[in-house]
C-alpha cells in the first residue's frame, strides 16, 4: 500500500472530523440550507484566492486548462458530493448528533466500491459484499440501541426518522461524488492539478445550492442569517469551512489519486472514532459501550474493504 497515500487520507479524516462539530452548532442556528449554500461559495473563493495569488496563477487557465470531460465528472461530483451529500449530511447531524450522525458516514465505502466496479472497473468480490454488510448491522446496532439513545438524548439529540434517512443518503452521495472525483481527475490524458479540481467541483457545487435556492424562492431567506450573522453563527461557518471543503476536500483528493477510491474512503470512514471523543470533549455526550461495539463492527466491515482482495 502507499504509505504516504494512507497519512494523507488520516490527515483528510482528521480534518473532517474536526470540521464537523462547528458546521453542527452553525446548522443548529441558522439550518443546513443557509449553511451549505454559503459555506460552498465561501470555500470556493478561499480556493480561488489560493490558485490565483499563492500559485502565481492566470485566471483563465482554470477555464482554458481543463476539458470538457474535467467539468463534466468534476462538476457532477460537486453537485452530488457536496451540494446534495453535505446537506443531507448536515442535517443529519443537527438531528442525530455528531456521534451517531457520524457513524452514518461508513456507508460511504459500500457506495465507493459499488461505483468505482461500475464506473473504473475496479476489483468486487464476496469480502467486499460481507464487509458492506457487516457496516450495516452495526450502524443499524447503534441506531436500535435504547441505552445509547438514552445517552443522546441527555444532550438534546434523538433518533430521528429523517435524520437516519438523511444520513444514509448524504453518505451514498459522498461515495458517489469521491468516484466521479477520480474519475474526472485520472482517467482521460490530460490529468488536472489538484487544486483546479477542488475548485472546479466547488464551483459547480454553490452554483447548483444557489440556483435551487433562488428556483424555490428562499434565496433572500437563506442569506439573510448570513448577512446578518443570526445567533453568531460566521464563526462557526468559517471555521468549518476551512477544516471540511477546503483543507479536508483538498487532502482528500491527493489521496484518491494515490490509492484506490474505496481504499482510501475506508480510511476516511474512520471519522467515527475521531468523533467519539471530540463528541464527550464538546458535547460532554457520554460514550456508552454500545458506541464503541458499533463502532467496532462498521469500521471492521468497512477494514475488510481494504483487504478483500488478500483472500
Amino acid at each position: 500500500m502507499n504509505l504516504s497515500g494512507e497519512l494523507i487520507a488520516l490527515l483528510t479524516t482528521l480534518c473532517w472530523s474536526l470540521g464537523i462539530f462547528p458546521f453542527t452548532e452553525a446548522a443548529k442556528r441558522i439550518g443546513s440550507a443557509p449553511l451549505n449554500q454559503y459555506r460552498l461559495l465561501l470555500a470556493w473563493l478561499i480556493i480561488s484566492v489560493i490558485l490565483f495569488f499563492w500559485n502565481d496563477l492566470n485566471p483563465f487557465e482554470l477555464f482554458t486548462t481543463p476539458q470538457p470531460y474535467h467539468f463534466i465528472f468534476l462538476g457532477l461530483s460537486g453537485i452530488i458530493g457536496f451540494s446534495i451529500g453535505d446537506y443531507c449530511s448536515f442535517t443529519s447531524f443537527k438531528l442525530l448528533g455528531p456521534k451517531l450522525g457520524s457513524l452514518y458516514t461508513t456507508f460511504a465505502p459500500g457506495a465507493a466500491l459499488l461505483i468505482g466496479y461500475i464506473a473504473l472497473n475496479e476489483s468486487i468480490n464476496l469480502i467486499g459484499i460481507c464487509g458492506i454488510l457487516i457496516t450495516i448491522s452495526g450502524v443499524i446496532w447503534l441506531t436500535l440501541s435504547k441505552k445509547d439513545s438514552n445517552a443522546a438524548s441527555i444532550v438534546g439529540y434523538s433518533r430521528d426518522k429523517k435524520g437516519i434517512a438523511y444520513g444514509i443518503v448524504g453518505a451514498l452521495c459522498q461515495g458517489t461524488g469521491l468516484v466521479l472525483s477520480k474519475y474526472g481527475m485520472d482517467y482521460y490524458a490530460i490529468k488536472l492539478p489538484t487544486m483546479h479540481a477542488v475548485w472546479i467541483r466547488l464551483l459547480f457545487a454553490f452554483s447548483a445550492a444557489f440556483i435551487v435556492s433562488f428556483l424555490v424562492g428562499k434565496l433572500k431567506s437563506n442569506s439573510k442569517p448570513i448577512f446578518t450573522n443570526e445567533k453568531n453563527n460566521l464563526p462557526f461557518m468559517l471555521l468549518g469551512t476551512l477544516l471540511g471543503p477546503v483543507m479536508g476536500v483538498t487532502l482528500s483528493l491527493f489521496a484518491i489519486q494515490k490509492l484506490e477510491v474505496a481504499v482510501a474512503q475506508t480510511i476516511f470512514a474512520l471519522l467515527p472514532l475521531f468523533v467519539l471523543p471530540i463528541s464527550f470533549i464538546v458535547y460532554k455526550e457520554k460514550i456508552t459501550p454500545q458506541s464503541i461495539f458499533a463502532c467496532i463492527v462498521a469500521l471492521g466491515g468497512v477494514l475488510l474493504l481494504i483487504w478483500r482482495n488478500k483472500f
